[in-house]
């Protein structure tokens, strides 16, 4: 196990290395993923004479890589410390630049001159020069941009107590606002555009931020809403009660919008939300109740007091785009929302929830042009989400799974290795390849096996990535999963046709319905891809296990699940044991490509996959 003890005296040198090292390691090990190198390391340095005075100082435990670049004229040398079959390489700390041309060996001193040269070797897929050139920069900036942010939020959890160690409504916040580094695969993943250095302490969840939201109310011919609930269910008592105080006694029936504070700033600077305030349509009524925590999502609010989450817009750029809610999200998010509670009737596990959004409500202004109509529509617009998280707390409060995944700045290992640990009342550094066995399986008892079942049965497709997924862990095991944020729900447009979806519960042209074979593939990626993919790296590489093995039980158990023993399912389980590959989301190629709607694929190991001598008995 590596990891690097960092207490709260440590310098603002160590902090910032802790950083790039962090943002290094996941630009290289994106762009290793996205052009299929699996294997950057060099088995041999007798035809690379170069090399030797530069890996002459590395660890015994530490092995040289070369990433070369080739229509960069370049390489990226360095040292591998522990090589993932699924990519989540760790390296060491050192990098050098070899500029082939000239036939030199440079000390990377920063991640920008790193970055760079990796983006300029993507760049050449563009045809112009100048457009190249604006690409990198901006992509550049976008990496520094995370960079920064990345270092602040490492400082500060420093003098943070680890969300295992609180109590309450503290123990469930600081899990979602415990994820400092981000998605592994992604080159800027906690950038954003849009925040101040004070809008990042108000309102960013690495710094432990809450905040009371700001209220709109307005008039009921404004408002366009779906809800199963009413008011009075969808928003907290203490906001109703004092936005009745506000309110005239002409105004008593206007519908409440809660709204982020920042955007609520950022829209009152529209024109046409400045005339409809003059006219009395809308009335701004403040900040109003008790503060709320934002979530991992940054804009995705939790109020501890309250049976909903707030999905709320935020015209900030988060990684690849601006976080609004656009009308066509919004339907699909309900459409999903819908089916779900459904088949949520019929579904045979009790240790598995899918938060359902009960609705949303938004500004619909006809007067204006139909542009500014949509403006107004995404920047306002809330989705009430299910909150499984209501005071009075106790042990059955879930955990965000990415919060759990990532290890924080003072502790030696992440939070999930802790549970295993207490599981087990384990205090030695040692784990046992029989309980990591143990736990995954009924992981895959609570979370995989649930998943699969809603495809397989319902053509349903969960976007149940790790900062979609919550567990609730119990001395250690666990227990409960919890699938929420339906907007990336894929449901099988042939299934729902021959299950007769259509006749009631969401309509044919839905966003929501996919081609068959693509809701297959985002639920490999969501689930497989990423969500798995990651959680068995972790168990792995901090607990000492060998991560094909674990994919090895993760297989033995799709295959003996029954999940997919109908004729139907049979064509799903031989593409999961038998293809050689599996999707992953190109993050930097679409990132390069601005595709961050539509995002490209590109294909991973299986390891998943069988042996010949272990294929299916029914492949003869």
């Amino acid at each position: 196990m590596h990891s690097m003890q960092i207490n709260s005296k440590t310098s603002v040198h160590t902090i910032r290395n802790a950083a790039q090292r962090s943002a290094i390691e996941r630009l290289l090990n994106t762009y290793l993923r996205e052009t299929g190198m699996t294997d950057p390391r060099i088995h041999s340095l007798d035809s690379l004479p170069q090399f030797s005075a530069v890996f002459k100082d590395s660890h015994s435990d530490e092995e040289p890589m070369r990433i070369v670049l080739p229509r960069a004229k370049a390489a990226i040398a360095g040292t591998v410390l522990y090589l993932s079959p699924f990519g989540h390489h760790r390296y060491g700390e050192s990098f050098w630049l070899e500029e082939m041309d000239k036939s030199s060996i440079r000390k990377i001193e920063r991640l920008h001159d790193l970055a760079e040269i990796v983006l300029l070797e993507l760049s050449h897929d563009l045809p112009d020069e100048l457009d190249r050139q604006n690409r990198v920069s901006e992509i550049l900036a976008h990496i520094e941009n995370s960079l920064q942010k990345t270092e602040v939020y490492m400082r500060h959890q420093l003098n943070s107590l680890p969300f295992w160690k609180a109590e309450g409504e503290k123990k469930f916040a600081a899990a979602e606002q415990a994820l400092l580094s981000g998605h592994p695969f992604h080159p800027a993943p906690k950038s954003s555009q849009g925040f101040s250095a004070d809008d990042l302490a108000r309102y960013a969840p690495e710094m432990s931020a809450s905040f009371a939201l700001h209220y709109f109310a307005a008039e009921p011919g404004l408002v366009e809403e779906e809800a199963d609930e009413t008011e009075e269910m969808l928003l907290p008592e203490q906001v109703l009660k004092e936005a009745r105080q506000k309110l005239g006694e002409t105004q008593q029936h206007y519908r409440l919008l809660p709204c982020h504070p920042w955007q609520a700033q950022y829209v009152k600077g529209w024109t046409e939300v400045q005339e409809l305030v003059k006219a009395g349509k809308l009335v701004d009524l403040g900040p109003l109740a008790n503060p709320v925590y934002p979530t991992s999502s940054v804009r995705t609010v939790w109020d501890p007091a309250h049976g909903y989450f707030f999905k709320l817009p935020l015209n900030v750029r988060i990684t690849n785009f601006v976080r609004v809610n656009p009308p066509e999200q919004l339907k699909r998010t309900v459409d999903a929302s819908r089916l779900l509670k459904k088949v949520s009737e019929q579904l045979p596990y009790d240790h598995f929830t899918v938060l359902a959004e009960e609705g949303y409500r938004t500004l619909n202004i006809p007067a204006v042009n139909e542009p500014d109509q949509l403006k107004i529509a995404e920047s306002f617009a809330v989705i009430f989400r299910q909150n499984p998280a209501v005071q009075p707390f106790a042990e059955s409060t879930p955990f965000v799974v990415a919060g759990l995944l990532e290890k924080p700045m003072n502790e030696p290992e992440p939070p999930l290795m802790q549970a295993i640990r207490s599981a087990v009342n384990d205090g030695e550094k040692a784990l046992s390849s029989d309980l990591l066995t143990t736990w995954l399986e009924r992981y895959l008892e609570i979370a995989l096996r649930p998943l699969m079942y809603l495809f397989a049965e319902y053509g349903i497709s969960l976007e149940a990535h790790v900062q979609n997924s919550m567990v609730t862990l119990q001395d250690g095991w666990p227990v409960h999963f919890y699938v929420r944020d339906l907007e990336g729900v894929s449901i099988s447009q042939e299934r729902a046709a021959e299950l007769g979806y259509f006749d009631g519960i969401i309509d044919p042209h839905s966003a929501a319905l996919y081609p068959d074979a693509e809701a297959w593939h985002r639920l490999k990626y969501y689930v497989l891809v990423n969500h798995f993919g990651h959680l068995l790296h972790t168990l792995a590489f901090y607990g000492g296990a060998d991560e094909r093995k674990l994919w090895k039980i993760v297989g033995e158990f799709l295959q003996s699940s029954g999940l997919f023993d109908q004729d139907r399912g049979l064509p799903y389980l031989r593409s999961l044991l038998e293809e050689e590959h599996l999707p992953a989301k190109a993050n930097l190629i679409s990132y390069f490509q601005k595709r961050g709607e539509k995002p490209l694929y590109v294909p991973v190991p299986n390891l998943l996959r069988k042996r010949e001598e272990d294929i299916l008995p029914w492949k003869i």
